[in-house]
């Protein structure tokens, strides 16, 4: 005869099961927001980034208008990159990399199209998320306007580039997402 007084029904393995299951996933879901709070994404850097920037703030403000009116155009591209689909979308071209270490190009020309010649050109690799993988390399002048460099990926995935171009005071930034496809060394 069942009745609510009857203990016996908690010792059924099918109630525990059931009970240990749903525990296990009150568990786990706690343990990633906890994991949110403490270690939230980064995208960039911690002075901009893409996610959280404010159109109407200040500093993005200004930013956008110093590289505006600086005119420069750059461009980044490697030998190790994979061509797109020519019918793909701007939006949806990315730029992926079948090596590591990579090595990567950068030309960098004024308004007028003439080369920039003696800049500083340094590259902040970012692993999102996690900042224990972030690393930051250095393009050398190899021509007027062209700056070379490589750099180690310690992991495939995605990765944020900050690239910053200096020279004489002037300041320009560029952002390039990258997919890193490294093979298996045998």
């Amino acid at each position: 005869m069942i009745s609510q007084k009857n203990k016996q029904g908690w010792r059924n393995p099918w109630v525990l099961g059931l009970l240990a299951i749903v525990l296990s996933g009150v568990l786990i879901n706690a343990r990633m927001l906890w994991n949110v709070f403490q270690h939230p994404a980064r995208l960039l850097d911690d002075n901009y980034s893409v996610k959280g920037h404010n159109q109407h703030d200040a500093k993005w403000v200004q930013q956008q208008a110093e590289r505006s009116t600086l005119g420069w155009q750059a461009r980044l591209h490697s030998p190790q990159q994979l061509q797109n689909d020519s019918m793909a979308t701007p939006e949806a071209a990315r730029f992926i990399l079948t090596a590591s270490p990579a090595q990567f190009g950068f030309d960098l020309n004024d308004r007028d199209g003439k080369p920039i010649q003696g800049g500083q050109v340094e590259i902040s690799a970012q692993w999102p998320g996690d900042s224990a993988f972030d690393f930051k390399g250095t393009l050398n002048e190899v021509s007027p306007g062209h700056y070379e460099g490589g750099m180690k990926f310690p992991r495939a995935g995605n990765w944020d580039l900050l690239i910053r171009a200096q020279h004489d005071g002037r300041q320009f930034d560029m952002e390039q997402k990258v997919f890193v496809a490294i093979p298996k060394q045998p």
